[in-house]
């Protein structure tokens, strides 16, 4: 390990040498991995696409559908599962299993919620998208989905996260209800604050009292 990171250390040293001296072949530079003198800004890597669950293999009308909800990407997903299970775990009793049905419906519910979260974002900045050369291939931004679509196809994610709500106590359905305000306002505090994500650890900590009260209490 210590050798490679070396040898990787030294060809960046030898391109700056390179290139920057101004005595230096510029075809000697370029061999060695240098930009072009009209090269501005560096090549940007591509957005790996359809990688994870499948998405590429769905078929085509729903393949917008799965990027919107970001099942493509699904780190998001698992950062709000985990927690959950972590959770579960813990308010299983000594020697036992955790609670399967409890791990199904958050598993579920996870889904569906970082789903609509995804969904609201790319609604709220649809506009913005479409000027960044990152987001400006997803779906509404790229016009594979109209906005009215986009607004049925939340409709019917927070339908069925809803039934998965109401399989929890009241408490939980109350926190679960509260924490969708979290949700939907989140993608604006970016247009007022540079520090987003202390909307997104709020509805976090809804959903972390969600789960624990729902153990409590059952």
């Amino acid at each position: 390990m210590l050798g490679s990171r070396g040898a990787w250390g030294a060809g960046r040293l030898a391109r700056a040498w390179l290139w920057g001296s101004p005595g230096r072949c510029p075809a000697l530079a370029r061999a060695a991995g240098a930009p072009r003198r009209g090269d501005r800004h560096p090549q940007a890597w591509p957005e790996p696409r359809g990688r994870s669950l499948g998405v590429n293999s769905a078929p085509r009308p729903l393949q917008p559908y799965l990027r919107l909800m970001r099942l493509d990407r699904p780190i998001g997903t698992w950062l709000l599962y985990l927690p959950c299970t972590w959770s579960i775990g813990l308010a299983a009793e000594p020697g036992c299993f955790p609670d399967w049905y409890m791990l199904t419906l958050f598993g579920t519910g996870a889904i569906l919620m970082r789903g609509a979260g995804c969904t609201i974002n790319d609604m709220w900045d649809r506009e913005y998208d479409k000027k960044v050369t990152r987001t400006a291939n997803r779906p509404i931004a790229a016009g594979n989905i109209s906005t009215f679509q986009s607004f049925v196809f939340l409709g019917g994610q927070l339908t069925l996260a809803l039934g998965v709500l109401l399989c929890l106590n009241y408490y939980s359905i109350a926190l679960g209800a509260a924490s969708l305000l979290l949700v939907v306002t989140y993608p604006l505090m970016k247009r007022i604050t540079y520090w987003p994500q202390l909307a997104l650890g709020e509805k976090r900590s809804v959903a972390g009292e969600q789960r624990l009260k729902a153990h409590v209490t059952a």
